[in-house]
């Protein structure tokens, strides 16, 4: 009998390893229940698919092609490098791509660091970027591009490591020193390289297993220094949506990242030798700095010490993240990679274009420039699925949740400011009303049923108001969170709402009071450059300390790619904003009431908001008590990103309970 309880225990131990070891089959993108394809792809000598995407100037017109590659848990969308200014004056055109099993791009099981290089190879090829190319990586990046070094270095004109990734066991390093920085780590960071370089089978389990820490920048709790958290303050940066880049499995992605770059090289960087020592044009440059909390300088340093030939840029005062937001080190890597290749083309438009520059800003500073349309020429390309509006507008959408055919409930989100306009048509007679009938519209396309919730985020909290309003019959239920406001509504005391105006930064009071009063010369103040603009606009709002630790996490959904949301252009999408949102209402919003509604409406406010004060929602909810008001103790502006509070939103407008 006893032989037999431990025969099934015995069976039981061993389907539970089998299940804890063996990872789950990847969801492949066009698959039944996978995720949607909506990137572009070429496909590849193997019959897997690469998603990619263009920007910059228009490649038939570009001077240099350059292709990016994105870091560890990131998709082709956080792959940039571009201030709009120097691309045009340089002509530089961008390739980013999803590297294999991350966002829409096919995993490769039989993934290696020279399979990659080989990938990036025929992408150029496919995409007709030339016999050669310039390549720069970020972070987990970076290994790709030391892959590219080794094994197509004949295709490239040029090369650059943004805070590279190494591997502490390539053997060039001193052993001691390799030691010493690997034990600069967190202890689970160790015990996570140790099972990806020793015993890769075991990463899946490693990485999900609740037992004990696992791997801190998978579990959103990497060490970074004050200089990165720095960064994750401003709005216009983002690490990355975490759930798209890993939305065809976290093993093809993370796990497999994690087994290529700290397992068994089949080179050493170190043993490289100069690509371009028979050229003058190109040129390799790796940046690090000093401050990296993720990456330790001292083994950056032995690297540029072994390869003199790399131009090796230490930045002080510098962590991890410093190529994200900083426009005067993105424009140093673009100029120092390119600057060798022709240096006469630098100085033709510094110098014989500057008169003509002057005379177009002095007469058109105030005119903002047209759109540049999507799916027009030269526009950015068309990816997303679209509706057409009633007036001929089109309207980009994503669909997520649980398929719509076996669906509870039926939600619109509205993004907020800077945050995901995209590829929807610009609208220049825009008005709260009209975003609304737009909402009703889509629901009514989406065939979403006579009813459906509405979420407006921030700014889009204004568009949620505006439902109330104008499609009140339609709404099954309401959330505004974190609404902005708009000062100017009269059902405001001018006492309070001086009070809450004046808590803003003198720049930001000066961007509204212009919106409101002086809406023609919107585009002009927030591109002038002699004095401070929009503090939000320009990517420093007044974040305060709880927002910063949300920025800081990088598994959390934080604000967007403000470069893809803007990508038809800053004035029909943060300046029509401001001019809508700060203009003339058509209504106050203290003068609605909920006689036609059948749902609940809950507003959500966090107490340590810099950005719209807590104050002026306070009285809103005196005003109008069928709001059922939530105001969060120690939440600033970006509460909603955090997991906590988006159950708590979602179950309080289903549900009704608290």
């Amino acid at each position: 009998m006893l032989w037999k309880v431990i025969l099934v225990l015995l069976i039981g131990f061993l389907a539970w390893a089998y299940q804890a070891f063996c990872p789950p089959q990847p969801k492949i993108c066009g698959s039944p229940g996978g995720p949607a394809i909506e990137a572009p792809r070429i496909k590849l000598r193997d019959g897997r698919y690469l998603a990619y995407k263009e920007h910059g100037v228009p490649k038939a017109t570009a001077n240099y092609k350059i292709i990016l590659v994105h870091g560890f848990g990131e998709s082709r969308h956080e792959a940039r490098l571009s201030t709009s200014e120097l691309v045009e004056k340089l002509g530089i055109h961008f390739v980013s791509f999803d590297r294999p099993g991350y966002g829409q791009s096919d995993p490769d099981p039989k993934r290696t660091i020279e399979s990659t290089a080989l990938d990036i190879e025929e992408l150029g090829e496919q995409l007709e970027l030339g016999p050669k190319f310039y390549i720069i990586g970020f972070s987990m990046g970076g290994q790709v591009v030391w892959g590219c070094l080794k094994y197509i270095s004949h295709r490239l004109a040029g090369a650059a490591l943004i805070a590279p990734v190494i591997n502490y066991w390539w053997s060039g390093f001193p052993e001691n020193l390799a030691k010493e920085a690997y034990k600069q780590q967190y202890l689970q960071d160790q015990w996570t390289l140790r099972v990806a370089h020793y015993a890769p089978w075991l990463i899946y389990w490693w990485n999900t297993q609740k037992w004990f820490p696992a791997s801190s920048v998978q579990a959103g709790r990497a060490n970074y220094t004050a200089p990165d958290l720095q960064v994750l303050s401003h709005q216009t940066m983002r690490l990355g949506s975490r759930e798209y880049a890993t939305q065809q499995g976290v093993h093809e992605s993370l796990h497999r990242d994690l087994m290529v770059g700290f397992g068994h090289w089949e080179f050493d960087p170190m043993n490289i030798e100069n690509p371009f020592v028979e050229s003058e044009l190109g040129s390799v440059h790796l940046w690090h700095g000093v401050e990296d909390g993720l990456v330790p300088v001292m083994l950056q340093r032995y690297i540029a010490e072994k390869l003199p030939w790399i131009h090796y840029h230490e930045l002080p005062n510098a962590g991890h993240l410093f190529a994200h937001v900083d426009t005067s080190v993105k424009d140093a890597i673009l100029k120092t990679l390119l600057n060798g290749d022709n240096n006469m083309a630098l100085n033709k438009f510094d110098y014989s274009k500057e008169v003509g520059r002057n005379v177009t800003i002095a007469l058109g500073s105030l005119c903002p420039p047209l759109p540049r349309l999507c799916g027009s020429p030269g526009g950015p390309a068309i990816e997303a699925p679209r509706i057409k509006l009633r007036d001929g507008r089109h309207l980009a959408y994503k669909e997520h949740g649980v398929p719509k055919e076996t669906a509870n409930y039926k939600i619109i989100l509205v993004h907020g400011f800077g945050l995901s306009y995209g590829q929807s048509d610009p609208d220049p007679k825009r008005t709260i009303k009209s975003t609304a009938l737009d909402i009703e519209e889509l629901g009514d396309k989406l065939e979403l049923g006579s009813k459906f919730y509405v979420i407006g985020f921030s700014m889009g909290g204004q568009a949620v108001w505006g439902c109330l309003k104008y499609i009140p019959n339609r709404l099954a239920g309401a959330v505004l969170i974190a609404p902005v406001i708009n000062y100017w509504w009269p059902g405001f005391p001018a006492k309070l709402a001086k009070e809450a105006y004046n808590q803003q930064f003198p720049q930001d009071q000066w961007a509204l009071r212009v919106a409101h009063h002086a809406p023609w010369l919107v585009y002009w103040l927030n591109t002038q450059k002699w004095f401070p603009a929009s503090s939000v606009a320009a990517g420093r709002p007044n974040f305060t300390l709880p927002d910063l630790q949300i920025l800081s996490h990088p598994s959390a959904k934080r604000p967007g790619n403000m470069e893809y949301a803007t990508q038809q252009g800053i004035y029909e999408s943060l300046h029509r904003d401001m001019m809508i949102g700060f203009g003339k209402w058509d209504f106050d919003p203290m003068n609605l009431d909920n006689s036609t509604l059948e749902g609940s409406v809950h507003l959500w406010q966090g107490i340590e908001d810099g950005l719209v004060p807590v104050t002026l929602q306070r009285y809103i909810a005196k005003k109008l008590p069928w709001i059922h008001y939530h105001e969060l103790p120690n939440a600033g502006h970006l509460f909603a990103y955090a997991d906590s509070a988006k159950y708590a939103i979602l179950t309080a407008l289903l549900t009704g309970q608290k």
